[in-house]
C-alpha cells in the first residue's frame, strides 16, 4: 500500500494531538533540526523485550493448557512467531500481569490487569449474573484508563469491543459453548 504524504499525515496528527489531547508527554520536540517523538511510558527498551522474550522462553505449561508457547520465541530479533488464538488468550489472560509486572508504571500495569482479569472472567466456565453486571461497569472504567495511557490512533473499533462481551456473556452464557478453539484444532 502505497499512500503519498503518510509520513506526513502522521506527524501532522502528532502536532494535532498537542492541541487536542493535552499530554505533552507525548508531543513532538525539535532537536538538532529533526522532529523527534519521545519514548513512551509503556514502550519497553530492548533490553526489557529480551528480558520478556527469555522467560516466555522458559516457560512450561500443563499437557493441555496452552501449546508450547517458548517454540514460538525468537531471541535474536526478540519477537513471537506463529501464536495460535488460543496461546494469544492465554498470554492475554494469564500472563500479562506476570510478564509486565516489574516492567512499567504502575498505573499503565494496573490497567492492563484489569483488562486481563476482565478477560478471565468473561471466559470462566460459570458466570454470576451480578458478577456480569460488575463486569458491565468496570470494563467501561477500564477502557477510559486504557485511552489515557495510548494514543488516539491506537484505538479503532476492536480496542471498544470488550464493552459489549460483558453483555455476550450474559445472554448468551459462559464463552467455551460459543468460541472456535474446537474447530481450530
Amino acid at each position: 500500500m502505497d499512500v503519498k504524504g503518510k509520513t506526513k499525515d502522521n506527524v501532522k496528527s502528532r502536532q494535532d494531538m498537542k492541541v487536542y489531547c493535552k499530554r505533552p508527554n507525548l508531543n513532538l520536540f525539535e532537536q538538532e533540526g529533526k522532529t523527534l517523538k519521545p519514548k513512551a511510558q509503556y514502550a519497553f527498551s530492548r533490553s526489557q523485550v529480551k528480558i520478556i522474550c527469555e522467560w516466555i522462553k522458559q516457560l512450561k505449561f500443563p499437557d493441555g493448557y496452552a501449546s508450547n508457547i517458548s517454540r514460538c520465541v525468537n531471541l535474536d530479533e526478540c519477537k513471537l512467531y506463529g501464536l495460535k488464538s488460543h496461546d494469544c488468550h492465554v498470554f492475554m489472560q494469564r500472563l500479562i500481569p506476570i510478564a509486565f509486572r516489574e516492567m512499567l508504571p504502575k498505573s499503565i500495569w494496573d490497567a492492563l490487569t484489569e483488562l486481563s482479569h476482565f478477560f478471565r472472567d468473561i471466559c470462566s466456565t460459570v458466570l454470576h449474573i451480578k458478577h456480569i453486571e460488575t463486569l458491565e461497569k468496570n470494563i467501561v472504567e477500564t477502557l477510559c484508563k486504557l485511552e489515557k495511557i495510548f494514543p488516539p490512533g491506537f484505538f479503532d473499533s476492536m480496542e471498544h469491543l470488550p464493552i459489549h462481551l460483558a453483555y455476550e456473556a450474559r445472554v448468551g452464557g459462559p464463552v467455551q459453548y460459543r468460541w472456535m478453539y474446537p474447530f481450530e484444532r
